[in-house]
């Protein structure tokens, strides 16, 4: 699996945007590009960050920003933490007081 995996389904009016593995800015650009283009679409989103090892500012950065546009358009946004979740995934959320910005669920409440 690549170290910055990311893939996108749609179904109906959600789409899920999964990230596996390790993000940081290089990798943040290409996630901006496929939640702004869900959003237009007028497409809820759920981040399923379940896989996700590692995050930097830049894209807990990119979801703030998007979540705010899907407020915005009045639609739905929410991560998916779970067990697997890497602690820094956790820690970056906790420590910067973000963890309150997002609707966050467990992994089997909406996956």
């Amino acid at each position: 699996m690549p170290a910055d995996e990311l893939s996108v389904t749609a179904d109906g009016d959600r789409a899920v945007v999964r990230l596996r593995g390790e993000h940081e800015s290089y990798s943040a650009d290409r996630l901006a590009r496929h939640l702004d283009s869900l959003l237009a679409e007028g497409l809820s989103i759920v981040v399923d960050l379940t896989a996700t090892e590692f995050v930097d500012s830049t894209v807990i950065g990119v979801l703030l920003g998007a979540r705010r546009r899907a407020e915005g358009r009045h639609l739905p946004f929410v991560l998916v933490l779970g067990d697997r979740t890497g602690w820094p995934v956790h820690r970056l959320l906790d420590v910067t007081g973000l963890r309150s910005q997002f609707d966050i669920v467990g992994e089997n409440a909406i996956l």
